[in-house]
This record gives structure tokens, sequence and C-alpha cells, in this order.
């Protein structure tokens, strides 16, 4: 759900990261992995491509780039943590519509299933 409301309406990071969010998909993101430090999952830009092979730390690109990112929308200047879900993210929505969304669907999701392994 990170990802989901990073890219809500009410969200207050720059439309340039939210656009970039709903532009994605499965595929453009990158797997980082730290030294000694969280694994991260951030849009793929030319930085965290290079982060993702090895070149550089993408821990440090992370505190260095937030302003940036953030605020700015400049994703080349920093990590933008964005999971695989942004393929499937197709909207900006507000986040009264994202949690009714995902209710709705958990309930239809449970029916189904329900009314599948019933005898």
């Amino acid at each position: 759900m990170g990802t989901r409301m990073v890219s809500a309406l009410e969200s207050p990071v720059h439309a340039g990261w939210k656009n970039a969010i709903v532009a994605a998909a499965e595929t453009d993101t990158v797997f980082l992995r730290t030294e000694g430090g969280p694994a991260l999952r951030a849009l793929r830009t030319e930085r965290t491509a290079r982060y993702a092979l090895g070149d550089g730390n993408a821990m440090q690109g992370l505190g260095e780039g937030v302003a940036a990112v953030y605020f700015e929308g400049k994703l080349e200047q920093g990590v933008a943590l964005t999971g695989q879900v942004a393929g499937r993210i197709d909207a900006i929505q507000p986040v009264a519509e994202i949690i009714a969304d995902t209710v709705r669907e958990f309930a239809e999701t449970v029916e189904r299933l329900n009314a599948a392994f019933q005898p």
C-alpha cells in the first residue's frame, strides 16, 4: 500500500513521481541490495540501474536525493522508493477511493474464494 499511497491525490510528493508511478510497468522497478542495510525497491532510472548493478551506494543516494525526488520530482537525483505494484496503478486517486476500492476488492475476492471452495 506504500506505493499506492505515494501516488494518492493527497500525497505531498511531487506530481512527477506520482505520474512516473502511473506510467510504470511491473518491470520498471529495480531491487537494490544495500551492504549492511535494508533491501529496497525503486523506480528504474539510470541512477538506480547503476545501484542495482552494485555501482554506488543506494542508501547514500536515498539520503542525498530526498528533497529533489519528493518535492521537485527529479527522480534521477535520488532514489524514488516504489514497489512493483506500480505496474498495477493506473490513476492518481483520492485516498478515500483507494481504501474503498481495496475493501470492495477484498470482499469480492473472499466471496469468490468462498464460492469456489464450498462443497
